[in-house]
């Protein structure tokens, strides 16, 4: 006996979501994610000067909108003339980056996935009361002191970019506003006060602490069930073991990541690479999408982002999604923090992944983990700041050239390429994070990561299918992003 569910559109989170299954005695059979509306970001950027992709991508988005400048200035500093960044500027973006990218990580964990741990199937569990008390929307303790705390922690975003989202401040050479002694000052303190945030409320010990942990079995010595009081993290990591979220949603496992927030020797903080039982060197010449089953016709179904002459077709036959199919060497991929940090090589996230691979529980915990990692790096950067020297390079464009600009977002890797001729854009296309995990099926009829999650997936309860809430929001999905 089979049943179909539909969900549309899917709440907390970004954009228009539509999530279709099937289910199969008590088991999801089949699975599409579809992005339901379009944008038209591409087709508005051609004939536009270079520059103004500054302006108009980061307004695909309102969460990772920094993320967006980042790529695009990286796009414009690969179609330039040679120069040298300001050894500032860069820092500066990469506070910036990093300060949008881990308060995504916490807001999505607060807000978007943690009221589904209150559901009324969870009610018996002896780890929801202290839940309740901690996540419950808008009362909850924690939850009251993230909503607190976030609005400062973002204050950073204005001392650099002047405003958040949509700065115009992240450019190829730097950030246009020189920081002052003073901004550098507050810059520290909003960043060390929540760190300490972080410490009381997720961690409940010292964030040096915490990153000294390299094992599970460290791990579980540090948060035991005694801590669910203290540390929001082991309320979860117990409450995660009760529900089986160590085994839900498998996903592909296996990953790609950019490389982002580049230091001044020139090294990232997060390393490009691709993950598939092993880091292996990432080639950017495999990236493809396809549009089988996307609202887009082309010329063929599958195509390098550089060439890609897809055009808008809303009544495409079998077509279910208006977003594309990224693959890398024609493989579904996943991306994201967990990649990131396996790419990484982070020992305690490594050992995570083998033992469980690509999970709920394992997705999700890889952002708090980095948000964490990040918050630490953050505050050596802060200390690098000078304001004696400058915070912007200038940098000359091409005026026939082909660039491709990389970087991580909140929920992986972000892509940006540009073809220009005449010094005019013929080209621009955009591949986002969930256009990788939530892509609709491509021309082998190969699932996305989303929908690979899906499928195989037990339902216990048709009538309150919790389960496909908690793998959909593990992968945090941003479809005004995907829909660009």
């Amino acid at each position: 006996m089979s049943k179909t569910i539909s969900i549309s559109p899917f709440n907390r989170v970004e954009g228009d979501l539509k999530i279709k299954v099937k289910i199969e005695d008590g088991r999801v059979a089949d699975a599409r994610a579809s992005g339901t509306m379009f944008r038209g970001f591409e087709q508005i950027l051609k004939g536009h000067f270079p520059e103004d992709a500054v302006i108009y991508t980061p307004r695909i988005c309102g969460i990772c909108s920094i993320s967006h400048s980042v790529a695009s200035s990286n796009a414009l500093a690969a179609i330039s003339e040679a120069f040298v960044p300001s050894r500032n500027g860069q820092l500066a973006k990469n506070i910036s980056h990093a300060t949008e990218n881990a308060m995504s990580h916490i807001t999505q964990f607060y807000l978007y996935f943690g009221p589904d741990l209150l559901n009324k199937k969870y009610t018996g569990f002896t780890y929801y009361p202290a839940m309740e008390k901690q996540m419950t929307g808008l009362k909850g303790e924690s939850v009251k002191t993230i909503m607190s705390e976030r609005k400062r922690f973002l204050e950073i975003l204005g001392l650099i970019g002047g405003k958040w989202p949509h700065t115009l401040a992240l450019q190829p050479g730097g950030i246009t506003k020189a920081l002052t002694t003073s901004d550098i000052f507050r810059i520290k303190g909003i960043l060390r006060h929540f760190t300490g945030v972080m410490e009381t409320v997720l961690l409940g010990m010292p964030v040096k602490d915490y990153l000294s942990i390299k094992s599970i079995q460290e791990f579980d010595s540090a948060f035991t069930e005694e801590d669910i009081d203290k540390s929001n993290l082991a309320l979860f990591y117990h409450f995660a073991k009760a529900a089986g979220f160590f085994d839900m949603g498998k996903g592909p496992g296996k990953f790609i990541a950019a490389g982002a927030y580049p230091r001044p020797d020139g090294k990232p903080f997060i390393p490009a690479g691709y993950w598939n039982n092993g880091v292996h060197p990432l080639d950017i010449s495999k990236i493809t999408e396809s549009i089988h089953y996307s609202f887009f016709d082309s010329g063929k179904p599958v195509s390098d982002p550089h060439k890609d002459v897809s055009v808008p077709r809303h009544d495409k036959p079998h077509a279910y999604s208006w977003a594309k199919a990224p693959r890398y060497k024609g493989e579904v991929l996943e991306v994201g923090a967990l990649g990131r940090q396996l790419i990484s090589g982070d020992a305690l996230i490594t050992e995570l992944f083998s033992r469980h691979g690509s999970t709920v529980f394992t997705r999700v915990f890889a952002r708090l983990h980095e948000s964490v990692k990040l918050l630490n790096e953050m505050d050596t950067w802060a200390d690098e700041l000078s304001a004696d020297e400058d915070y912007y390079a200038k940098n000359t464009l091409k005026q026939n050239a082909e660039g491709i600009g990389l970087t991580e977002a909140a929920r992986g890797i972000l892509g940006h390429w540009i073809s220009v001729e005449n010094g005019k854009i013929k080209n621009y296309q955009v591949i986002t994070p969930t256009g990788w995990n939530a892509s609709p099926q491509d021309e082998k009829e190969n699932h996305g990561a989303l929908e690979h999650a899906l499928i195989g997936l037990r339902i216990e309860d048709e009538g309150n299918p919790a389960e496909i809430e908690h793998v959909i929001r593990s992968y945090d999905p941003c479809l005004v992003c995907t829909v660009h």
